[in-house]
């Protein structure tokens, strides 16, 4: 046990709650209640009724502290602001250190990290060893970095050995029976990498609550987090969505095509590809059949056929796990999978906000400045008059980077919506890949009928970084 509040009863623990209308006296008197540990809580009554106190109580787990975020002093009183485990950063609260039973190991190295000797001694390294390998989420980077400074490895070669938390753990323990004199060598590394740690802390404290934000409205698999390379925390601004949204576009389905097949794998030439001129999509395992650059027409809510027929894929969602990852090769966030994907299967669509050409074009611009776009055209008709921009609304598809050999090609598809303008972008593996390879699609994609991709909008050649071997060198 860390911690937990000081006012407490046996299995049994209570908050009080200030009347804010004299906050300045509640608080001042707040502070000057002093109870023993065991006090009941009639006894607790009526102590704050004596001083005038609102008092409130509930039955509570033991509140356990995670980390420590900030400190303050206060009225001659210092405070820290109090992380605490099993809850997010905004229920987080300024305790006086009283408050807090068995953390004197926290607080110290806090404090003493806060100003920082020149020199390292042993109870600072016992803190940071002892923060670092207990604490949640778990911090590869650091932990890599560590084990690197300790035996004198490479960073690169130590990560090819794909070692799990639990071997690095126990690799870098092995410094607490290192000899001080021989840590003194590496005081200075030792002392960046300690306040690198704390950096750390907060940069994954905010990627992990950014991981339960995004997966309490996503009704795909869950969306795993992860960032091993630097201090990058969550990109500012983004709202996680499942289905494209617009304030431009009237995006209400409407189909006014469907077939009557009683068993549409049985009936491919009668079923709704058939009424547009084009072939059916898929393979009896739900595989695409198709060539790059061709439509696929999906059963819609008209249509006769059930849930389970063969020809309703992407309209059924996103079945395979991804995660969000840091890369290490300078193209910032990316996607991989976490399982595998069979060539032909559907991988995930690409959602965002529809809005008009015009409306890109502006944006366009001002993402020229920022050095990036999200802007997907919907430019399977010659004229493109829509356009899915993921910059501030998107999905996991929205952190796909570019690859001049990509494993996922990307096809415009109708289902219950058959405006031919407003098509649904859908990514499938063009080969198999294999659990925790990135994801990739051309963003300029070329193919005998269209063309496909990022908008083309921008005219200024873009570096290309992702390394095939028949890398073209430039985006556009």
């Amino acid at each position: 046990m860390r911690t937990q509040r000081s006012l407490s009863k046996v299995n049994e623990g209570f908050d009080y709650f200030i009347d804010y209308n004299n906050n300045a006296n509640q608080t001042k008197c707040i502070r000057e209640v002093r109870v023993k540990c065991l006090q009941s809580l009639e006894d607790l009554k009526r102590i704050c009724e004596k001083l005038g106190l609102k008092f409130d109580y509930y039955s509570e787990e033991t509140m356990l502290v995670d980390m420590i975020l900030d400190d303050m002093i206060l009225e001659n009183q210092r405070l820290y602001l109090i992380k605490w485990q099993g809850y997010d950063s905004a229920h987080s609260s300024w305790e006086p250190v009283e408050g807090l039973i068995n953390c004197e190991d926290m607080i110290y190295f806090y404090d003493t990290m806060k100003n920082p000797p020149s020199i390292l001694n042993e109870e600072m390294i016992f803190c940071f060893i002892k923060d670092l390998l207990t604490r949640k989420p778990y911090d590869y980077l650091t932990l890599t970095k560590l084990c690197a400074l300790i035996f004198k490895l490479d960073e690169k070669y130590i990560n090819s050995l794909k070692l799990s938390f639990a071997d690095l753990r126990k690799k870098a323990s092995k410094i607490l029976n290192i000899p001080t004199a021989k840590l003194n060598k590496i005081n200075d590394e030792l002392l960046n990498l300690m306040q690198f740690s704390e950096k750390r802390k907060l940069v994954l404290l905010s990627l992990h609550e950014w991981e339960i934000k995004i997966n309490k409205n996503n009704f795909s698999p869950y969306v795993k987090i992860e960032n091993n390379v630097d201090l990058e925390g969550p990109p500012m601004d983004f709202n996680f969505i499942s289905d494209c949204i617009s304030s431009y576009v009237d995006l209400t389905p409407h189909a006014l095509v469907y077939c009557t097949c009683k068993d549409c794998g049985k009936n491919r030439n009668g079923c709704c590809a058939h009424y547009f001129d084009d072939q059916f999509a898929y393979d009896k395992h739900r595989r695409l059949q198709l060539p790059p650059g061709y439509p696929i027409y999906e059963c819609n809510d008209r249509c006769k056929c059930d849930k389970n027929c063969i020809n309703r894929v992407v309209q059924c969602g996103q079945k395979i796990r991804v995660c969000i990852f840091r890369t290490s090769n300078g193209c910032g966030w990316g996607l991989k999978t976490l399982d595998p994907i069979e060539k032909g299967q559907f991988a995930l669509e690409y959602t965002g906000e529809v809005i008009t050409s015009n409306h890109a074009e502006e944006r366009a611009e001002v993402y020229d400045h920022l050095g990036r776009t999200y802007l997907f055209d919907l430019d399977y008709e010659e004229d493109c008059l829509y356009t899915v921009d993921s910059m501030l609304y998107g999905n996991a598809s929205r952190f796909i980077n570019h690859s001049c050999n990509p494993n996922l090609e990307t096809y415009s598809v109708w289902a219950n919506q058959q405006d031919p303008n407003l098509p649904k972008i859908a990514f499938f593996a063009r080969k198999k890949i294999y659990r925790g390879e990135e994801l990739t699609f051309d963003y300029k994609m070329e193919d005998s009928r269209n063309t496909k991709g990022v908008s083309d909008l921008e005219k200024e050649r873009i570096l290309c970084m992702c390394n095939s071997r028949n890398c073209k060198k430039y985006l556009v």
